[in-house]
């Protein structure tokens, strides 16, 4: 509440809190300190923070103490995130590191489909032309048992957005089938999830062990989110929005 109260604090505050496109820059301030005021910032003013740093290594140093002062100052208001830069230039023809792809890939998707608190990003990734939020939504799935969904194409949709097979599953961003049995690990999930179709019907939803491969808690829905940023098979999204009526998101022709 004392550095809530100081002079700098409420002038950067009252710019934040400006219209339209604010811009707040914190200088001469150690990467402890920039997160305790990023993270009073956030709670002060109830907007969603995008803090571009200088690079990577400024990332990896504010990342752990913002996540620490969240949960002192914000409890209960949601976690800050990481949106990393490529580590591949545009036009080389290389494919990033699979764990930046699924930590873009995610934080995409947070940003457009549940507005986490603060994002920190490098200069070279906000740099980083993006697409409609529309787009970034459509990249997970949501199944829940008693619904219909037809099978092939969930499938299709895990391929499009960088799952790849594998039996058994044992990481994430794995997925196996057996006759009527998906099983999927989602990132950011706690365990795989085994998802049971009868045709297009899925019948039921089980949490289960990499170790023993055995099912250990029952579930009503699961989101997969994405592994990658862009469509491997825009085709096939687009098959799955046809059949469950949803609208294509814009730019997705040019996909």
């Amino acid at each position: 509440a004392h550095l809530a109260r100081q002079p700098a604090f409420q002038e950067a505050l009252r710019r934040l809190q400006a219209e339209p496109a604010p811009q707040v820059s914190l200088c001469g301030l150690t990467a402890t300190a920039k997160a305790l005021y990023i993270a009073l910032l956030w709670r002060f003013s109830g907007r969603q923070l995008i803090v571009v740093v200088e690079d990577t290594r400024r990332l990896d140093l504010l990342a752990e103490p913002l996540a620490a002062f969240f949960d002192l100052v914000a409890p209960g208001g949601g976690r800050p995130q990481a949106l990393p830069e490529l580590d591949v230039l545009p036009g080389q023809h290389l494919s990033p590191h699979s764990e930046i792809s699924e930590e873009r890939a995610v934080a995409l998707w947070r940003l457009a489909a549940e507005r986490p608190p603060v994002t920190v990003t490098p200069v070279a990734s906000a740099l980083l032309k993006t697409e409609e939020a529309a787009f970034y939504r459509q990249l997970a799935l949501t199944l829940r048992a008693g619904e219909e969904a037809p099978f092939e194409d969930v499938i299709a949709h895990l391929e499009a957005v960088g799952y790849q097979r594998r039996d058994p599953v044992e990481m994430v961003g794995e997925y196996s089938v057996r006759g009527g049995i998906l099983d999927v690990f989602s990132p950011h999930a706690s365990r795989p999830v085994r998802i049971e179709f009868l045709g297009d019907f899925v019948e039921s939803m089980r949490l289960f062990e990499v170790e023993s491969q055995r099912s250990v808690v029952k579930t009503d829905q699961c989101t997969l989110l994405p592994m990658a940023e862009s469509l491997r098979s825009p085709q096939a999204l687009a098959r799955l929005r046809e059949i469950a009526g949803r609208p294509a998101a814009p730019g997705e022709e040019d996909a």
